[in-house]
């Protein structure tokens, strides 16, 4: 996980500003809006549990040895319409691009530029798909080989406070970038080079946190040498979801002990006895987020039918 840096600290807090201007969740143009318009699941940022129950693997370790390895974690389900959840799609999708953009400078010995490239105003009537065609022939004709593009249907008027439809595209991008004047004198497509940032992280956080959002199409799209078919990059998604004591894969866990052994509802890692918790053994579909959903309720069923 890439940690905030205070330059990213001061981004979410303009990004606050900005949510909180007076037409941010209703501006829309062709189905595209702002990022977290939309209500939260019952159960989106609720606390629960993972844990590994695995005694026998813990005997070597001091602290553990005899108990069980529990993290408390926040339920999320991760879309970027979410009310709730948004930050954690920013900062997900973020750490992801991250290692990308990170993976293709050690390989290639380059360093990422932030570039803006604007849609003039006779190009406004185009769908999203064509302004988009048209920006990536600008940035192929810049000698921009390739990185991740970012699509900002709107801007922000700070004086009014509110936002407009004016497109535009950030790219986190490798190459040259030459020939910008004649670029515009041939197309009207105005490039902005920002060159090089101080935190990767910080810039996808920042510039997601007002991205386009559709259903059905990606508000973060990588191209050139960074596309998948030509960019492998390892995958560290499931790094923490391995119990760091014995190495097993951790689970889901209930409370089925006494009320008063109840975890506190923050991020924290401890030993516990596991006379107290139960493994969730069963999957979650569709049907387990229907709004009566309670997954205490659902392993007590459990353990009454497998006891009687």
């Amino acid at each position: 996980m890439y940690p905030a840096s205070t330059r990213s600290e001061n981004r979410v807090k303009q990004f606050e500003d900005l949510h909180d201007s007076t037409n941010w969740a209703i501006i829309q143009h062709d189905g595209w809006h702002l990022p977290g318009t939309f209500e939260k699941h019952d159960w989106c940022g609720k606390w629960a549990y993972r844990g590994c129950l695995n005694v026998a693997g813990h005997f070597h370790n001091e602290t553990f040895r005899g108990m069980g390895y529990l993290k408390t974690f926040q339920r999320s389900c991760f879309r970027a319409d979410c009310e709730i959840c948004m930050p954690k799609w920013m900062g997900r999708s973020s750490n992801k691009a991250t290692r990308r953009i990170e993976t293709y400078e050690k390989q290639s010995h380059r360093k990422v530029k932030h570039i803006v490239v604007s849609v003039p105003k006779w190009d406004y009537w185009l769908t999203k798909k064509e302004q988009s065609k048209k920006a990536m022939q600008v940035l192929k004709s810049l000698q921009c080989v390739g990185g991740a593009i970012i699509y900002h249907p709107f801007r922000y008027d700070r004086p009014l406070k509110e936002w407009y439809y004016s497109p535009h595209f950030h790219v986190l991008g490798f190459g040259w970038i030459t020939g910008v004047a004649e670029n515009y004198s041939k197309n009207g497509y105005f490039v902005k080079n920002l060159g090089t940032r101080d935190s990767t992280f910080s810039t996808f956080y920042y510039q997601l946190s007002h991205a386009g959002i559709k259903k059905r199409n990606h508000s973060l799209v990588w191209f050139g040498d960074l596309s998948y078919s030509k960019l492998e990059v390892e995958n560290f998604d499931n790094d923490g979801m391995k119990c760091p004591i014995c190495e097993e894969k951790l689970h889901e866990l209930v409370l089925i002990g006494d009320i008063s052994h109840k975890p506190p509802d923050t991020d924290i890692e401890l030993a516990v006895d596991v006379d107290d918790f139960a493994i969730v053994k069963y999957e979650r579909d569709e049907e387990d987020e229907r709004e009566d959903y309670n997954p205490r309720l659902e392993i007590m069923k459990q353990i009454l039918n497998e006891t009687f």
